[in-house]
């Protein structure tokens, strides 16, 4: 869904007409891109922020974006980008949750926010600060922005039902990160395997479940002709967190009027995508039920048995790193004074006491697909 220009950004592009002594010069910055523009709402997003800057500009900055792949591999672009090999790039944080280990609670978590929640967080808590703290604390210089949203996963799909927490045990899952680790609390066998796999996984009894996009990115992949039970909500990953992140010194070499109107699209995308994102989970949700899925909630006893792993998880990491514990106390905090509907199983929980900073003992855990 494109998205539509706000008053700020409309009075945003007629500045940056008048600061083209400033601008004359084009500017392109090559931007990699972690998931492929054909998923919808996860790369569909990075076009129409690419679109929007170069509407905003007359033309004058650019994104060139790269396909998956094209010339850098996903796991690349964190460092690149720091390097000054590429100028920027368009991801999720999540990725680099095996070097960074807070880098998820930016990404989506756990229990964690929803997209409205995220947004607030950013625009009226300490979530842009802290955003950026995230990479300078670990020494990578780039300069963050929360972007756009790609909307909540399911709970994923199931060869079985679950019942009660006790089917969790033995579980082979194809899930990632602090899912992954909260699954195996609960005695699941985790694994990673490629998306564009899974249903030849399935096929063959490789796996018993998966969890793999948001609904509207997971129809396509065509697991509805192999699996037949999903089950929401989504507790691992209620909401999907898509950044763009530029090289620091690219970025300080940016003129003001063209930060400024980068700054301006993302918070347009942020509204756009949290906007519309709703509506397109919905309608795929909608759309995998007429294929024949059938949309199933958590048993109440599964969901807690689930947050109780989670909870003590975040304990855990909270004593292991104490960025990850100031950053989960600080969005706890914030999401407490605000309102949220009981039914998302999303409410939420206390971080760990502060403790030395320390790696995760289990880095491939962290990894997306």
């Amino acid at each position: 869904m494109a998205p539509r220009l706000t008053a700020a950004l409309a009075l945003m592009m007629l500045a940056s007409f008048t600061a083209k002594g400033e601008d004359a010069k084009p500017v392109t910055l090559v931007t990699p891109i972690i998931y492929g523009t054909h998923l919808p709402g996860l790369g569909a997003p990075a076009v129409d922020l690419a679109k929007l800057i170069k509407e905003l500009s007359g033309g004058a900055l650019t994104l060139d974006l790269k396909q998956p792949g094209e010339g850098t591999n996903a796991y690349e672009i964190l460092d690149k980008v720091a390097d000054g090999s590429i100028d920027a790039g368009f991801t999720t944080a999540s990725f680099w949750a095996a070097k960074i280990p807070a880098a998820a609670l930016f990404a989506g978590f756990p229990f964690g926010p929803d997209g409205k929640a995220y947004l607030d967080w950013f625009e009226t808590g300490n979530g842009r600060k802290l955003y950026q703290e995230l990479y300078d604390h670990a020494g990578v210089k780039v300069h963050v922005l929360p972007c756009a949203f790609g909307g909540a996963e399911t709970g994923g799909w199931f060869a079985k039902e679950i019942a009660s927490k006790k089917d969790i045990e033995g579980l082979r899952m194809r899930i990632f990160g602090l899912g992954a680790r909260v699954m195996a609390k609960l005695g699941a066998t985790t694994m990673l395997v490629p998306g564009s796999d899974l249903p030849k996984a399935f096929d063959k009894k490789k796996i018993d479940a998966a969890e793999l996009y948001p609904p509207a990115a997971d129809r396509p992949q065509g697991l509805q002709e192999k699996v037949k039970l999903i089950y929401v909500p989504g507790w691992h990953q209620p909401e999907t967190v898509l950044e763009l992140i530029v090289n620091q010194d690219r970025w300080n070499a940016l003129s003001d009027a063209h930060r400024g109107l980068i700054e301006g699209a993302c918070r347009d995308m942020l509204q756009s995508t949290l906007a519309g994102s709703a509506q397109l989970q919905a309608e795929a949700l909608a759309g995998l039920a007429s294929d024949g899925v059938r949309i199933a909630p958590w048993p109440d006893e599964v969901l807690a048995a689930l947050r109780a792993a989670w909870i003590e998880l975040a304990k855990e990491e909270g004593e292991r790193n104490y960025f990850f514990q100031e950053a989960l106390e600080d969005i706890e905090k914030f999401r407490a004074k605000q309102p949220l509907p009981e039914e998302t199983g999303t409410a939420p929980v206390s971080a760990a006491p502060q403790a030395a900073p320390a790696r995760s003992s289990n880095p491939r855990a962290s990894e997306p697909p």
